[in-house]
């Protein structure tokens, strides 16, 4: 596996033991143990969660889930603890009120309740006259609520670009699901209505924020029911409530740290499910069943009475999205390797299901490749295309001849070789829309799998055609060929 993708073997253990107790022979013996096993083996992470049973998301969730992507019924509904996990590390509800409560302590001591209860202390400053320029402007800690995204947001800004997810639901107003695809070429948006939902899908499906964006205006941003009495924001938050009893029925909804310390906003958001069933509701949420239904009763006994199929999973959100993204990942891949077998029956060849054992960076990359898009874009589509069967067959003609996945590309008679699908283009063309920034490692063949070779005559594309009819790429090194030529040039 390439360095830059490579993660420290104690981090992944660490993450794991504080989603569940270990016990002393998991600590002391097996840990030792792992210490030893290969940190750059492609499939160390799942040696691990198979030792350690930390698969988050009980087989039979993920199964209805990814149906559920098929059916296009998949919304999210996540909340403050999706930021929450490192590297983000966004302040919770209750550290945002000490803040700014600390901060104007010096000029006036509010009642201590105030401390703990953001809806109470932005209350206050709301009745004063003070919300705007004063808590707004000076006491909220904007600094400490933007950071770096975390899995969890890269998996909910994938699902939504790839159009797996039918719509996200977020009661964050920090910017971080968006500034995961902006990174990646979408210049997704946050909608502040249901009306805005529907304009934004050209890139991606509806991330609709509820609860206001930072980004887009922090003055609308929703920290108190007093706010509810301004008719901008009433009308607001009435537009994505009705947006939602149309657009929700039926689905399958799988809520992430939603259960945060805004309760005012647990209740708003129960209203406007009231009326609502579910196909089926997946809470995932560290906190256990009795503490949820304390903190918001109203929402629990909406979620739990509106459909027949319920489950809470007490685990971090962050980890199940991403442990569902590489779900949704590998069940893309296999849909793209089956690509290949009418063409390898057609060649005399065996077909044998190729099973795409990586983690969530390399099927991510793999991905890109057989979408033919480069690693500074997003991967977009929701399936494989069948235009992408000549990339597909010559996955299976590499492993058959004794190739190594080596991430997401291969070990093949000394030469590391890339697959990209080209179907329908020039490889120059292709070659030229592939300027990725530079990297510590790089193939030294790119096979563009379905293009032609426009600049060399067609009577030179047979296979057995060697390496000077091949540019090499601009920065990178390696040679640019088609799939006839990649045959001749590694004698596959």
């Amino acid at each position: 596996m390439p360095a830059r993708k490579r993660h420290a073997l104690g981090v992944v253990i660490a993450r794991r033991r504080c989603q569940r107790t270990v016990s002393s022979f998991q600590d002391y013996i097996l840990g030792p143990i792992l210490c030893y096993v290969d940190t750059a083996a492609p499939s160390r992470k799942h040696i691990i969660d198979e030792l350690l049973g930390s698969m988050i998301l009980p087989a039979d969730i993920t199964t209805r889930l990814l149906g559920s992507v098929e059916a296009n019924r998949l919304v999210l509904l996540c909340g403050a603890g999706l930021s929450m996990p490192p590297p983000s590390n966004l302040m919770s509800a209750v550290r945002v009120a000490h803040a700014c409560y600390d901060k104007y302590k010096p000029i006036l001591e509010l009642p201590a309740l105030m401390r703990d209860g953001i809806d109470k202390l932005a209350g206050h400053f709301h009745a004063s006259g003070e919300f705007d320029g004063l808590f707004i402007g000076s006491l909220v800690p904007w600094n400490d609520l933007v950071g770096e995204p975390n899995a969890g947001h890269a998996a909910v800004s994938d699902l939504l670009i790839s159009r797996a997810a039918d719509a996200v639901l977020s009661a964050n107003f920090d910017p971080l699901i968006e500034q995961w695809a902006s990174c990646r070429k979408i210049a997704m948006q946050g909608a502040l209505s249901g009306q805005e939902a529907m304009e934004f899908k050209k890139d991606a499906n509806p991330l609709v924020k509820f609860h206001g964006c930072m980004v887009r205006g922090r003055k609308e941003t929703l920290w108190t029911d007093a706010q509810l009495a301004d008719p901008e924001i009433d009308r607001r938050v009435k537009a994505c409530a009705n947006w939602m009893k149309l657009e929700l029925p039926g689905k399958d909804l799988v809520v992430i740290g939603f259960w945060t310390d805004w309760g005012y906003l647990n209740d708003v958001f129960a209203d406007a499910l009231s009326t609502m069933n579910f196909a089926s509701v997946t809470v995932v949420d560290p906190e256990t069943s009795a503490n949820l239904q304390t903190k918001a009763p109203a929402l629990w006994n909406t979620l739990t009475t509106g459909t027949a199929l319920f489950r809470h999973i007490p685990a971090s959100g962050a980890d199940a999205l991403e442990e569902f993204r590489v779900a949704f990942s590998k069940t893309w891949l296999k849909k793209f390797y089956a690509l290949g077998e009418p063409l390898l029956k057609e060649a005399g060849k065996p077909y044998v299901a190729i099973d795409p054992n990586m983690e969530v960076d390399d099927l991510y990359d793999s991905r890109r490749d057989c979408e033919g898009v480069p690693y500074n874009r997003a991967a977009q589509m929701k399936e494989p295309v069948p235009a992408a069967a000549q990339a597909s067959f010559f996955h299976h003609l590499l492993l058959q001849a004794g190739a190594t996945r080596e991430g997401s590309w291969y070990k093949y008679d000394g030469k590391r070789v890339r697959i990209v699908q080209g179907a329908g283009h020039d490889v120059k063309s292709v070659q030229e829309k592939h300027k990725e920034p530079p990297a510590a490692d790089h193939p030294d063949i790119v096979v563009c799998a379905g293009a032609l070779d426009l600049a060399v005559p067609g009577s030179l594309l047979s296979p057995g055609v060697g390496s000077s009819v091949v540019r090499p790429a601009g920065g990178g090194g390696a040679r640019w060929m088609t799939l006839d030529q990649a045959r001749g040039e590694l004698a596959i």
